[in-house]
């Protein structure tokens, strides 16, 4: 098929997103992608590129059109919402340009919905069918992020909402909790679960070492207010193990903020070792014992199910889920570790000194179940089986 892709996010902006467009290609499809100029994640265009309002290059045989951005939308709402819009007007005068020979268009939905609305005004105006891949669910998400939940916000967002899901053939969700939700919205929509697979990558030894001596806890990633790290490492002190060590691998807007609640709490078994290169995570959580995943739980973020679980089941090792919702429901559900309450610091102490009283039959079933899990939920061939099934289905239906 000739497929467009339409996404917030793409090369050389490094997301799941780039996978997928390039395992279409070696399926024998023609894909094309519309997104915005690269700017993720400091809301400014990479200084290699030019904020034009239509470029165009390749990439792995993909054909990659790019328009302009409202520049520095991380650091104000107001050009946050600016910008969304204006996603979606230079997004309406694009993709007349470029879905002349398209039979499908596939809206990677991560962050605003709103960006799916260029796709549902070509499917209008040119009839070609529409498929809607959510990563993320609205409305939990803009209200989550500060947003209030008063008019006209409300009744835009809600507005935005159904005009997608009722007017795209059909819908696939990254988590299963996000079905009831859609369905508030398009009762009669057309859903597919589609999770995440982890990418393959070229894996590379790292240079950074834990201490042999110690048992060690791991949580590798972007560090922000929604991974609710200073609730994690308020438990891990309080547990005073001095047997082990909580290793903090990453960077992002709340590193200050836990840095200073270490200080206060005068825990000297909490290491911070700074952002490493993606092709090196797996070999730090090789070297680890313990895998931690602790998020905030808020409606939206409980709903999805973690991308970082996918990199954390490649290593095999014990997860602790500081997490509810559907993360926690994976973890139990399949016997990955041991998941706790994220807002009992108690709760979360606790945890950390039952995932030490793990025996080594313990690791070797959680190695065992996450083998399947690998193999049968989060199967890349299985998930793109499916997809490409749905991409027939739709692309038949629109020929009728």
């Amino acid at each position: 098929m000739n497929i467009l892709i339409v996404t917030e996010v793409f090369y050389p902006e490094n997301f799941h997103v780039n996978d997928f467009a390039k395992t279409l290609v070696a399926k024998g499809h023609h894909v094309k992608v519309m997104t915005r100029q690269p700017s993720y994640p400091f809301g400014y265009v990479y200084p290699e590129y030019k904020n034009e309002k239509h470029s165009v290059e390749k990439w792995s045989e993909i054909e990659i059109h790019r328009f302009d951005i409202v520049e520095g939308y991380k650091e104000s709402k107001v050009k946050k919402i600016w910008n969304y819009f204006h996603y979606v007007k230079r997004g309406e005068d694009v993709i007349e340009n470029i879905v002349n020979d398209i039979d499908l268009i596939i809206v990677y939905h991560t962050g605003p919905l709103s960006l799916a609305l260029p796709a549902i005004y070509a499917k209008k105006k040119f009839g070609i069918p529409v498929i809607v891949w959510s990563f993320d669910i609205w409305p939990d998400t803009v209200y989550m992020y500060g947003f209030p939940r008063v008019f006209p916000i409300s009744t835009t967002v809600n507005h935005i909402i159904r005009k997608v899901y009722r007017n795209a053939d059909a819908v696939m969700i990254s988590s299963k909790r996000f079905a009831d939700t859609i369905r508030e919205y398009a009762p009669h929509a057309d859903i597919t679960y589609a999770p995440n697979w982890q990418m393959q990558t070229d894996e590379q030894p790292s240079s950074l070492s834990f201490d042999k001596l110690k048992s060690n806890f791991v949580f590798t990633g972007n560090i922000s207010k929604a991974q609710n790290l200073e609730n994690t490492v308020r438990g891990f002190a309080k547990a005073n193990l001095n047997n082990a060590v909580l290793n903090i691998v990453g960077d992002g807007s709340y590193l200050p903020l836990i840095k200073e609640v270490v200080n206060e709490l005068g825990c000297e078994n909490i290491k911070f070792h700074g952002r490493v290169p993606y092709q090196e995570i797996a070999s730090v959580l090789k070297a680890c014992d313990y895998l931690v995943l602790p998020l905030t739980p808020k409606a939206g973020i409980d709903k999805t199910e973690p991308f970082k679980l996918q990199s954390y089941l490649q290593s095999r090792k014990p997860i602790f889920g500081i997490i509810r919702g559907a993360g926690q429901e994976i973890i139990e559900e399949y016997g990955l570790g041991i998941c706790c309450d994220p807002e009992n610091i108690d709760d979360i102490s606790l945890g950390f000194q039952r995932m030490l009283e793990m025996t080594d039959a313990d690791k070797q079933r959680i190695g065992n179940a996450v083998e399947s899990v690998i193999e049968t939920r989060f199967c890349k061939e299985k998930i793109m089986q499916t997809i490409e099934a749905l991409m027939e289905k739709v692309s038949s239906k629109g020929l009728e």
